[in-house]
């Protein structure tokens, strides 16, 4: 029965596929066998690109800008500069910085196909016979992986151009030249993954650039050039067009077009250059939503679309590749996007903290997604954008050359006046104080991804809030890409939100997907002069025995105060559990029975739950993720009851004031809810009423 029941999923998803999906599939699969038999054969598939190297398109910025960048970094960026080189000099010592780990070690003599936290190495085999999401079999392939995308070797170059140190070129050289012999094609884990060898090939690009007429090896040159034409090759033939059209389709045309546009004299180059630029302008259309949110459902994965976008953008306009007005008002989109959810200073966690980053790997904490907005502030002139940035990145000099030190200056900064943001195509709902200083509640009323949903949280109407550069109330991210922590950092009790049963609000279907998902609905959403309303619920939990829906209100007054409603309609008697889930640094003490304060950086943000509502509340120590691969305790706060449904239950959120109590009571035909000296009324008929109260 296993095997019919197996041979039938076989024929209904088949039956599935367009005849486009199922010739693209087969020719892959074709070809990879074809790889491997040439293999055996003692031959290479690939047949080389011939002198097409020597003929280079235009790089980012000009060669002969290297050392006024350098300048530059040296003047105004001297900190950024010396972690570069002691980060080199750590490469050299076989010391590797990746992700959230510090100091991985590889062995002298590099494993390559290693994964040195937790032991594993995968099998040196035709990489179609790798099981790279088998953990027993290859370990956390993502550590293996962020290694093998070489962005250590941009490290390198960077620190040999700042100080002259040849150890640093020499030592770049001998490390490429070890990673050619232990991983020749079709061998092993790094050839699994076709965005894996685009970052890779991305990082060989800028290598290139950076040794180049620096009176480097010409023989290394001309080798690093042709493994880059069989990393275009590689990319054309095994494109995600359908095994992930997400980020890994876009970066694959991102650098197929990159690989093209800076070797025009390869004889394929113009079909690379052709086929990536296409995929980049479809998936500008596909991938990102009308509000500018990416469809993924993750801040992160946000900053990882915006910046292939913007690389890709930047190489045509420099090769004379005509821009559509349509893809640069995506991209503005998307940057304005994400200037308007950091008004507060910090962005929100929602969705999947990836670890990676497309030009420096170090940068990545939640604090680093906002380098995009130096770039977009000098490639259209945009103040709103450098009212938002913390700064001029260093990347946005090696995208722009040492002229965008004096264009971001020159770009006056328009502080636009603090407004709420419903971005509702994606569900991400902003309410910001008046400030200052300005203060942001994040709330999530979207679906929980696109696709499979793989790097969405089962999160529905969870909240998040930010103040003076900070998340007080955060998700505390994702720590690991495999194994069961994967799922408990996903899942719906790791954030500020409902759990029903100790259930999550969707199942996990492997570490990259989810069984039915929630549907979302945002019934309202009301930005008045003195306050923002938010009435949202979903369905999470009606796969329930005893099926029951939450439904969430979220008020915001404009001076930081914010009433969070929840009610479980339904039937039946169910374990109800409200967590909130704050950032490490906050420090979080008792008030009374019902509520709690929370400290930070000379701030006290004051909560407290309805006194008479019947729930208990607990403070825990839990644990937060602001990186992958790294936990640290963080505290929770939880109020919970078991209840026969339909129950409620509110609580009252304010800076810098003395809460108080929150009581709840019955008032011509509704509810309300006094406390903080406001009263929030909600009516049977569905109309709100804020008012003040008399303390």
């Amino acid at each position: 029965m296993a095997a019919e029941k197996t041979w039938r999923d076989y024929v209904r998803r088949l039956s599935g596929m367009s005849a486009h999906e199922i010739y693209t599939r087969s020719r892959q699969e074709l070809a990879k066998r074809g790889d491997v038999l040439f293999k055996r054969a003692g031959k290479d598939a690939f047949l080389g690109a011939g002198d097409g190297t020597e003929m280079r398109g235009r790089f980012f910025c000009d060669r002969d800008d290297v050392p006024r960048i350098v300048d530059i970094l040296r003047e105004r960026m001297p900190a950024q500069a010396d972690r570069i080189v002691a980060r080199a000099e750590r490469i050299l010592d076989r010391r590797f910085d990746l992700l959230g780990y510090e100091g991985l070690d590889f062995g002298r003599d590099i494993d390559w196909s290693l994964d040195p936290v937790h032991g594993k190495r995968a099998p040196l085999v035709p990489w179609p016979s790798v099981r790279y999401l088998d953990f027993a079999e290859v370990g956390d392939h993502k550590i293996t992986w962020e290694l093998n995308r070489h962005q250590f070797l941009i490290t390198l170059a960077k620190a040999y151009r700042i100080t002259g140190d040849a150890r640093f070129a020499s030592g770049l050289i001998e490390l490429w030249y070890d990673w050619q012999r232990k991983n020749p094609y079709p061998m092993g884990v790094n050839w699994t993954s076709t965005l894996e060898v685009a970052f890779r090939a991305h990082s060989w690009l800028w290598v290139d650039f950076l040794l180049e007429g620096a009176g480097g090896d010409r023989a290394f040159e001309r080798d690093l050039e042709r493994e880059t034409a069989r990393a275009a090759w590689y990319i054309e033939r095994y494109l995600s067009t359908y095994f992930a059209p997400n980020t890994h389709l876009l970066g694959e045309g991102v650098v197929l077009f990159l690989i093209g546009a800076r070797y025009p004299g390869i004889p394929q180059a113009a079909r690379w250059r052709q086929t990536g630029w296409r995929i980049v302008l479809e998936e500008s259309r596909r991938q990102v939503r009308v509000d500018g949110l990416h469809f993924e459902q993750s801040i992160y994965y946000h900053v990882y679309a915006i910046d292939f976008f913007v690389y890709a953008r930047l190489l045509a306009a420099r090769n004379g590749v005509a821009i559509p007005a349509e893809f640069d008002e995506t991209i503005r989109r998307m940057l304005r996007a994400l200037a308007d959810l950091a008004q507060a200073g910090a962005l929100p966690r929602f969705g999947d903290d990836d670890g990676g980053r497309l030009f420096d790997g170090a940068r990545n904490r939640a604090e680093e997604m906002l380098d995009p907005l130096s770039t977009g502030a000098v490639l259209f002139g945009d103040g709103r954008l450098k009212s938002a940035a913390p700064g001029l990145a260093e990347e946005t000099l090696w995208l722009l050359g040492a002229e965008a030190a004096a264009r971001f200056d020159i770009v006056a900064a328009a502080l636009p006046m603090a407004h709420s943001v419903a971005l509702a195509d994606c569900g991400i709902y902003a309410m910001t104080s008046a400030g200052p200083p300005l203060r942001q509640l994040f709330i999530d009323g979207g679906e929980q991804g696109a696709l499979t949903a793989g790097h969405g949280h089962a999160d529905a109407l969870s909240i998040q809030l930010a103040a003076n550069g900070k998340l007080w109330l955060t998700d505390p991210g994702s720590f690991a890409y495999m194994g069961g922590e994967r799922d408990r950092f996903r899942g719906t009790a790791a954030h500020n939100t409902l759990t029903v049963d100790g259930t999550s609000q969707a199942d996990p279907r492997g570490p990259f997907g989810w069984g039915p998902r929630p549907r979302v609905e945002v019934r309202r959403w009301v930005e008045d002069g003195d306050f923002d309303l938010f009435e949202g619920l979903h369905s999470g939990y009606e796969r329930l025995a005893e099926p029951v829906v939450h439904r969430r209100w979220v008020v915001g007054l404009r001076e930081g105060v914010w009433l969070v409603r929840d009610a479980v309609e339904g039937s039946g008697t169910h374990d109800l559990e409200i967590s909130l889930h704050f950032a490490p640094e906050i420090v979080v003490s008792e008030t009374d029975a019902a509520g709690v304060t929370a400290c930070w950086g000379g701030e006290t943000l004051g909560i407290v739950a309805s006194a008479d509502s019947g729930w208990e509340r607990r403070i825990e120590v839990g644990e937060y993720s602001p990186v992958y691969g790294v936990k640290v305790r963080a505290t929770v706060v939880r109020w919970s009851r078991r209840a026969a449904c339909p129950a409620e239950f509110a609580m009252l959120l304010a800076f810098g004031r003395a809460v108080g109590t929150l009581v709840r009571r019955q008032d011509d035909g509704g509810v309300v809810y006094e406390g903080g000296g406001y009263g929030f009324a909600f009516r049977t008929g569905g109309e709100v009423e804020v008012r003040g109260v008399t303390t």
